[in-house]
């Protein structure tokens, strides 16, 4: 969905924002990070993909809540609406059936994972390699920094989505469209949703020193995604093993 309000022409801010956004994203590309790799090619196991499931849904459902508070905490209206455009869809355009929670719910239980829980201890609090998962916006967290932290994550993810359904093809074969669709509907929206969150950071940003905490924040997102596919990369078969004991 295109966000209600657009600014024309693109300011200086606009442009310095993208392209903050687009050189750490480049230069760290996550979509070729081994993890990434190896699961597009398909080599982990069934078990594996569940584990991993299993550790990623409750921190799907704390982005969703992290992202309005941060929504609240902007005073301009148009820069709120903007949010909740972004929002909205994330919520399946307040249908819960399509909310994105719930199109990974539907994937989680397309592989038969033993456990479905948003609630479950994902790890996230305990083992620093997976704080991105933890979602957790300060109060007094500047909102620049947080709409860059945000808007890596909307940046990378369909380079590491398409991977990743590359790999859920091989590992589940057979896997309808239907079961993957939150991997496919992020493919599709999170390039609008990163425009969005750029023209919300463009409303907020007064200075050089407003983009370097932009800079800080995609930065800070994007080396915690780096040290999440590393752990996943060590760790995640050996996880898996506890789904037959």
């Amino acid at each position: 969905m295109t966000a209600t309000f657009s600014l024309e022409p693109k300011t200086k801010f606009y442009q310095k924002l993208h392209q903050i956004l687009s050189e750490i994203t480049h230069a760290q590309d996550l979509s070729q990070h081994p993890f990434v790799q190896r699961f597009s090619r398909g080599e982990f196991s069934q078990d594996a993909i569940r584990q991993f499931a299993m550790k990623m849904l409750p921190g799907s459902n704390r982005f969703n809540m992290a992202f309005l508070k941060v929504a609240s905490k902007m005073d301009s209206y148009h820069a709120r609406t903007i949010m909740l455009e972004n929002a909205f869809t994330e919520h399946g355009e307040l249908n819960p059936n399509k909310a994105h929670v719930a199109l990974f719910i539907r994937f989680m239980e397309g592989i038969n994972c033993p456990k479905i829980d948003i609630n479950a201890d994902d790890g996230a609090f305990r083992i620093p390699e997976l704080r991105f998962k933890k979602f957790e916006v300060c109060d007094d967290e500047p909102v620049v920094l947080s709409l860059g932290r945000f808007a890596a994550i909307e940046q990378v993810l369909p380079g590491v989505f398409t991977k990743y359904i590359e790999g859920i093809r091989k590992i589940f074969p057979g896997l309808d469209d239907h079961t993957i669709e939150y991997f496919h509907i992020h493919c599709h929206l999170d390039p609008e949703h990163t425009d969005e969150l750029i023209q919300v950071a463009e409303m907020c940003v007064k200075s050089e020193s407003d983009l370097e905490l932009f800079r800080q924040g995609v930065q800070d997102m994007v080396n915690s995604i780096a040290d999440m596919f590393s752990w996943m990369n060590a760790n995640l078969e050996t996880e898996a093993l506890k789904l037959q004991d």
